[in-house]
């Protein structure tokens, strides 16, 4: 009876040392699981955070392009430039309607043909800094003379006009794009005015213009991509 009763007590003990190991088994499976979709939050983590910033930084970029654009366009002390429908030179002034319906989703290449690199002297070609958010690709901008008031007969001598500013920019990846938009408005003289005065009393050349009355700047901001 008591070699039995050794038999019996042998066969509990392997069915309990078995139920442990399945036990175990199943508590490393699910701390596995565990780990992994903690490793694999992380590496989202880590996209959505890396995804943020390079959106970020061409934001950024695109408004430092922005900003570029609208200084050149107010501290101009020449006539207003004039518009183009085509084959644009220069400062690229595109005339009114002449723009795609949405220029912000037109590709790289089509900025560089009909806008300006950020950072260039408009009217000369040469280099003045460099505007980029780690990119290859350097951020460019357009002007689309927007509209036009001349001249009204209350003895005011100066055309009001309207300007509609594209910048585009790319982060630290090409495929991160933002373009951003404004609406800048400033005053011009008689083209045959040459007496042009500065538009604050900073000393700086913004706006030149020969009225106090006239009005210069930013009207509206927005981004579209």
């Amino acid at each position: 009876m008591g070699t039995h009763k050794t038999t019996a007590d042998d066969g509990r003990g392997r069915t309990e040392r078995g139920i442990v190991l399945l036990l175990c088994l199943l508590l490393l499976t699910a701390l596995t699981l565990l780990g992994l979709s903690a490793s694999s939050d992380a590496v989202l983590q880590n996209q959505l955070v890396s995804n943020f910033r390079d959106t970020e930084l061409a934001k950024q970029s695109a408004s430092a392009a922005l900003r570029w654009a609208e200084r050149w366009l107010s501290e101009l002390d020449s006539p207003p430039p004039e518009p183009c429908d085509n084959d644009c030179s220069g400062p690229f002034l595109h005339a009114n309607g002449s723009l795609p319906i949405h220029p912000e989703h037109e590709d790289l290449s089509w900025w560089q043909t009909n806008g300006q690199e950020a950072g260039i002297n408009a009217p000369v070609g040469g280099p003045i800094s460099t505007l980029t958010a780690n990119s290859d690709n350097p951020p460019h901008w357009v002007i689309e003379l927007a509209h036009e008031d001349p001249p009204t007969a209350d003895n005011s001598t100066h055309t009001q006009a309207w300007y509609r500013l594209l910048a585009r920019a790319s982060g630290e990846k090409d495929t991160t794009i933002s373009v951003v938009e404004s609406i800048v408005v400033r005053s011009w003289p008689p083209s045959n005015n040459a007496n042009f005065q500065t538009a604050d009393n900073h000393g700086s050349n913004a706006c030149p213009e020969s009225s106090p009355a006239a009005r210069c700047g930013r009207v509206s901001w927005r981004q579209v991509r």
